[in-house]
């Protein structure tokens, strides 16, 4: 069922991605008068195409659904074209319009990709999105002292920008890092009234950090610890095996009494194939359960499993919903898709200069997790990875490599300064190129994908 939830998030989210790129290219190039010839969704054998009456565009859907095309009227076709027909006509091919309209049509997909974030933030605000406050238990060098209220010592700030939520806290920190700051200054709320100023240093070397930039940067969040009371127990699991079930309040373990969640999961991990008897309430009566845990791997190393989790009431102290009216919602999502934007660029360089580490490149596996995840928790979600996706294609559609849009846009800014086109065999020279660098990206995206899933 997750497999079949990420194919289905992966073809929603490239579909409505792609679709929207491509109708930039396209709506720009039908402002300026240019002829449409092919409006694709996907490569590859069309499995679908419709063309209207009177209309030159064929609208298609090609078998392989990883990107799209708009194919414009190019004069070296004109001797193939029904020429009665008024829209095959020179002054309607793309390559006969001036660069400036060449220019901005290549830039229109790109640029729609970052519009339509905007729009999907707008509604992820507008809608609101729960997260986990950015509660704080440790910082790796701050002193014990500095976060002495542990369960109420909350981020409230990054570089003075407001932080809601641990995705705020991820991002912020981010930007400092790739601005090159030496300090990150956090703002912590202790005990609900005390404000606290503190100062991370920064090691830029910390992206070359496989991971989550939190843990990277010696962040500890404050996890929740459940009560042991009941609320989800795995079919066919040690625990429904012996009869536990949804409600149950574990007592004590071997005689040994647990209150917390987080005492009965160290005894579990302790003891895999080992006998433990619980004492249990149901329905205001004791009972005693024997359980076996069986054996899990993680991190390399086998602790015991029971397969059960807690009821989740205690978690709402650690939720927050993030919700804005319209016109606050415009400003951030603005502000947030040009912040998106800015950062994949930095965080790009940062990359291909060595100061980032490539393992934290994913591919389309990665995509496709990430889509059925985020879809399975709801279309909020799922909207916000679409437009932090959509920023991602944007961004890589601007690259100056050929083969890309970015790549064009650096002939046609050329084109604009010596006053002449580039030449052909400079242009095949750097289509080759652009190959070489798009597959060598391909390939590394794939090859960590495959890496994760198989060493996890």
């Amino acid at each position: 069922m997750e497999i079949i939830q990420s194919i289905i998030g992966f073809f929603i989210a490239i579909g409505i991605l792609v679709t929207f790129h491509e109708f930039g290219h396209f709506i720009v190039a039908r402002f300026f008068n240019v002829t449409v010839l092919n409006f694709s969704i996907g490569f590859g054998k069309s499995i679908y195409s419709k063309k209207f009456p009177g209309k030159t565009t064929e609208y298609s859907i090609g078998a392989i659904p990883l990107g799209g095309y708009v194919k414009m009227l190019e004069s070296q076709e004109m001797g193939d074209l029904d020429k009665s027909n008024p829209s095959f006509a020179t002054k309607y091919c793309f390559d006969k319009q001036s660069v400036y309209k060449r220019f901005l049509i290549v830039a229109a997909g790109p640029v729609f990709n970052l519009i339509l974030a905007a729009i999907f933030f707008i509604l992820v605000h507008l809608s609101g999105i729960t997260g986990m406050k950015p509660l704080i238990e440790s910082i790796d060098g701050v002193s014990d002292s500095v976060l002495s209220y542990q369960d109420n010592a909350l981020i409230t700030k990054v570089n003075n920008i407001d932080t809601k939520r641990w995705q705020d806290v991820r991002v912020e920190t981010l930007n400092g890092i790739v601005r090159g700051d030496k300090q990150l200054r956090l703002t912590i709320l202790k005990n609900y009234d005390e404000v606290q100023n503190i100062e991370i240093p920064i090691d830029q070397s910390v992206l070359k950090k496989k991971g989550d930039i939190i843990k990277n940067m010696g962040f500890v969040p404050s996890r929740p610890d459940f009560g042991t009371s009941l609320g989800g127990v795995q079919e066919n699991s040690p625990a429904s095996l012996a009869g536990l079930q949804i409600g149950d309040k574990i007592i004590s373990i071997n005689g040994e009494t647990v209150s917390k969640w987080s005492e009965y999961v160290d005894i579990v991990q302790k003891n895999p194939n080992n006998i433990l008897r619980l004492n249990v309430e149901r329905n205001q009566k004791l009972l005693d359960i024997i359980l076996v845990p069986s054996e899990m791997k993680i991190d390399n190393k086998i602790v015991g499993f029971a397969g059960i989790s807690p009821a989740r009431g205690a978690l709402e102290k650690y939720r927050i919903k993030v919700k804005y009216p319209l016109i606050e919602s415009i400003d951030k999502s603005i502000n947030l898709t040009i912040d998106y934007t800015l950062l994949t660029f930095k965080m790009i360089y940062k990359l291909f200069s060595g100061q980032a580490n490539v393992e934290n490149i994913s591919g389309p596996l990665s995509i496709a997790e990430f889509s059925g995840k985020s879809l399975a928790m709801g279309y909020v979600y799922f909207i916000y990875l679409m437009a932090v996706l959509s920023i991602s294609l944007g961004v890589l559609n601007l690259l100056p490599i050929p083969m890309l849009d970015g790549g064009h846009l650096v002939y046609y800014t050329i084109e604009m300064i010596i006053g002449k086109p580039v030449s052909m065999k400079i242009q095949l020279i750097g289509q080759q190129l652009g190959i070489v660098v798009l597959l060598s990206i391909m390939v590394l995206a794939f090859y960590n994908d495959f890496l994760r899933i198989f060493s996890g």
